[in-house]
């Protein structure tokens, strides 16, 4: 017999806070890419410290910064793809999202008495390029969105949909929002 399907997502919720972390869907064809890059570039890190005696030193001096920037960028990208995790924190009247990775961490605040409404938006296509995005899982077809402003703002993404809708339930509970 088939076993029933968990959550993604992990929730902990307390009396006066809710927090939702959702881990990143691994997308393997981008992993992959940015690790190509990755240990190119490392190589390049190499030859331009050991192996580049007859260049003068500024071209070796910016062989080196072009290619540590850019180890330093696929290695964020490359971890994130890995252990990234989304959270999504309810308390105190603001909600804040956060995108947690080992090399760098990213929160927005927003006031909860500005957030309008949530909702559920699927991006789900058939046929293009972004269907083939998807099927390759570099974007998401479902996402939870929220109103703030005149902006629409996605919360977390790479989840199914009745996951989704349990989230957008829990979140309207502890928001306020029908």
């Amino acid at each position: 017999m088939e076993e029933p399907k968990k959550m993604i997502s992990e929730i902990i919720e307390t009396n006066s806070e809710i927090i939702i972390s959702t881990p990143k869907k691994r997308s393997w064809v981008l992993i992959i890419f940015l690790s190509l890059i990755t240990l190119q570039f490392t190589n390049g890190i190499i030859q331009s410290l050991f192996f580049t005696n007859n260049l003068p030193l500024i071209s070796r001096i910016m062989i080196l910064v072009l290619s540590i920037t850019v180890v330093y960028f696929t290695l964020r990208g490359l971890l994130w793809q890995l252990k990234g995790i989304r959270e999504i924190s309810i308390s105190n009247g603001e909600l804040k999202l956060s995108k947690l990775s080992p090399l760098w961490t990213k929160t927005k605040t927003y006031k909860l008495s500005e957030v309008k409404t949530i909702d559920i938006k699927d991006e789900a296509v058939s046929e293009g390029p972004i269907a083939m995005l998807q099927l390759l899982r570099i974007t998401d077809k479902i996402k939870i969105t929220f109103f703030y402003g005149y902006e629409t703002i996605t919360a977390t993404g790479g989840i199914d949909l009745t996951e989704a809708i349990k989230l957008k339930k829990l979140m309207q509970s502890k928001t306020n929002l029908n």
